[in-house]
């Protein structure tokens, strides 16, 4: 039989057995012309390609163990191959100009497909299914079948579907042999093998026909919404990959790709510098670094179908991330690459708006007027005062002055600095300073809140480390008590019934988020605040500072929640590094590759100065024993 007779009774045939009639042996000398695609392929009336009837939901492995259920999956799973046996004869049919080797193996594999077809509906009737009794989807049909190129039409159909059917296939072999269908396992199991011979050769002819079997080119032949990551499953079956012929880093890519369901991405940028920027200033050429190694942190907020603009980290660094549960998403140099593509709201780290309204100044005020309200041991006194002149700041005396707009430790003087007066009578110039006492600091918390136009929600609450500078060193990921010494504990909760610095902490929380509210401010929120000693007795000091944007603190949370992993988030330099023990920052980096609990959270070979890194275990005991054993010293 000619390939292009045996391709259009496959194609328009409405007779379902001599659509699913193969050849005992074919030629291809009368390829004919490139045909139109049609609206559908031809199907009995009973089982249209849309159907009135309704799509059943999802079939789930618990959920067979109802038997009719089996019966609706295994519908569905046959439905599925139908559509690709259709789609097949349509590409026998549009490119009748393609290699000999490709059209004939696509013969072939579109044989396997009709077996498969008959498989699963021997199966599906068995339980009680027959064809057509309920609805279908027709998403591969859409997707594949007006693709204009033999290789896109390979990108979708075999390097997408197919791959992903890989994955499908084995799980779905599992579930069916665990509610003791050992017949529909057996026929899931011959689907798996299959299909790496039909992956292999979309491998092999996807190589000739676009040029190159790179992810890149694949990915880029993708057409909207099928994107890489539906070429994965419930589960992710490297070996078959392997055994269909892609390489070690496509399979790589694959693992670390989410799926995306169409749903416009939220735009994610970093500007650590947003506060400078507010105020007018230019951030030091000095410190421009922290903006390059830390780019791509905004990524730990992002949905999988989220876009970050900033360089992408390596793919060892993302795989290592991808298995301990972080979503990975898309990474786009800058803006101009995102060309036309349909677009959520923005998520910038922060805005010149919302941290001018929340300048230092005002969380003073609230924090003055939290503490006048506040009952209770655990709250701290408020010695803070916000100076106009310079006759009012303390200068000489253990306090240190903050311009309105700062962060990180930046644009800050302790007063019994030789320095203090000439950079007060420069930041005076342009407004008032808060100053502070310098408090025998405990413990630096954070509390984690978004606002919305609804309401406030608590995230959580972070311990952080901080160096005497101000600087960000790391977070405690988990909870923000781990680690800290029993007896601090003790006198903050309080004893009773109930936890006085859990309240403590609730309710700034909700005062701050409602004055933030009321101010206009909307999006993510970090309040830092201290455990001190006062007097010779630990207190709870609210609202140091209130920063209306991204934190590093936030960054903590979501690793915790992510991962459900406890231990850690740490800021390093080389310095750091070395005196840990270390020749050189290589070395320390194939250390840490080599070392279960602990990944970098940047690319740590692209950094110029910083390098961040989250040690994790099951407990806070053992994460903080994989840091020691690396060569550093815990920070409490």
């Amino acid at each position: 039989m000619e390939i292009r007779e045996f391709a259009e009774a496959v194609l328009f045939e409405t007779d379902m057995r001599r659509k699913l009639h193969a050849p005992a042996s074919f030629t291809d000398d009368q390829p004919g012309a490139s045909i139109a695609v049609p609206a559908a392929p031809g199907r009995p009336r009973f089982v249209p390609l849309r159907a009135s009837k309704v799509i059943p939901p999802a079939p789930t492995p618990s959920g067979i163990e109802d038997e009719r259920n089996r019966g609706l999956a295994l519908h569905s799973f046959a439905h599925h191959e139908l559509q690709a046996l259709e789609l097949m004869a349509l590409a026998l049919l549009r490119f009748p100009d393609a290699p000999s080797g490709f059209r004939r193996g696509l013969v072939r594999i579109l044989m396997d497909e009709q077996r498969h077809f008959q498989m699963y509906m021997d199966r599906a009737e068995h339980w009680g299914v027959g064809l057509g009794d309920v609805g279908t989807g027709h998403f591969f049909w859409d997707t594949v079948a007006n693709l204009d190129h033999p290789a896109d039409f390979l990108a979708a159909l075999s390097l997408t579907y197919e791959q992903a059917n890989l994955d499908f296939s084995s799980h779905w072999e599992d579930a069916f042999r665990a509610v003791g269908d050992a017949e529909s396992a057996a026929v899931l199991k011959q689907v798996y093998e299959d299909e790496i011979s039909h992956v292999r050769h979309g491998v092999a002819w996807f190589g000739r026909l676009a040029g190159t079997r790179s992810f890149d080119e694949y990915a880029r032949r993708l057409v909207f919404p099928l994107s890489p990551g539906r070429a994965k499953g419930p589960v992710f079956d490297r070996e078959g990959r392997l055994r269909a012929g892609l390489s070690e880093a496509f399979v790589d890519e694959i693992e670390i790709t989410n799926v995306s369901r169409g749903r416009p991405p939220r735009v994610f940028d970093f500007d650590p510098f947003v506060e400078d920027r507010a105020a007018g200033r230019n951030p030091a050429g000095s410190v421009e670094f922290v903006m390059r190694d830390l780019a791509s942190v905004p990524m730990f907020f992002a949905h999988r179908e989220d876009v970050v603009i900033a360089p992408r980290p390596s793919l060892g660094v993302l795989k290592r991330l991808h298995r301990i549960g972080i979503e990975i998403p898309q990474f786009v140099e800058n803006r101009e690459a995102l060309g036309d593509r349909i677009l959520g709201h923005e998520a910038p780290w922060g805005t010149r708006r919302q941290v001018t309204l929340a300048h230092k100044g005002v969380a003073l005020k609230i924090r003055q007027r939290l503490l006048r309200e506040a009952e209770g041991a655990v709250w701290a006194e408020c010695g803070g005062a916000l100076c106009h002149t310079l006759n009012e700041t303390p200068i000489g005396q253990n306090f240190i002055a903050k311009a309105l707009l700062s962060a990180s430790g930046q644009h800050r003087v302790h007063l019994e600095s030789p320095t203090a007066v000439g950079w007060l009578r420069k930041a005076l110039r342009t407004g008032p300073v808060v100053v502070e006492p310098w408090y025998e600091r405990l413990a630096d918390l954070s509390i984690h809140l978004d606002i919305n136009e609804d309401g406030v929600r608590e995230v959580g609450v972070t311990r952080f480390w901080a160096a005497g500078s101000g600087a960000y060193r790391g977070s405690v990921v988990g909870p923000w008590s781990a680690g800290m010494p029993p007896e601090w504990l003790r006198v903050l909760h309080g004893g009773g019934k109930g936890s006085a610095i859990n309240a403590a902490l609730s309710m700034t929380g909700r005062r701050v988020g409602a004055e933030l509210q009321a101010l206009g401010i909307r999006g993510p929120v970090g309040v830092d605040c201290l455990v001190v000693r006062q007097d010779g007795l630990i207190k709870f000091l609210p609202v140091l500072e209130v920063n209306p944007r991204y934190t590093m603190g936030r960054v903590a949370v979501e690793l915790h929640r992510q991962t459900g992993q406890r231990g850690a988030w740490f800021f390093l330099d080389d310095s750091m590094i070395m005196r840990a023990g270390y020749p050189s920052r290589a070395d320390f980096v194939h250390r840490i590759e080599q070392t279960d609990g602990a990944v970098f959270t940047t690319d740590p070979r692209a950094a110029e100065r910083v390098v961040t890194l989250f040690v994790h275990g099951t407990s806070h005991a053992a994460a903080r024993g994989v840091w020691t054993g690396l060569g550093f010293d815990w920070p409490d």
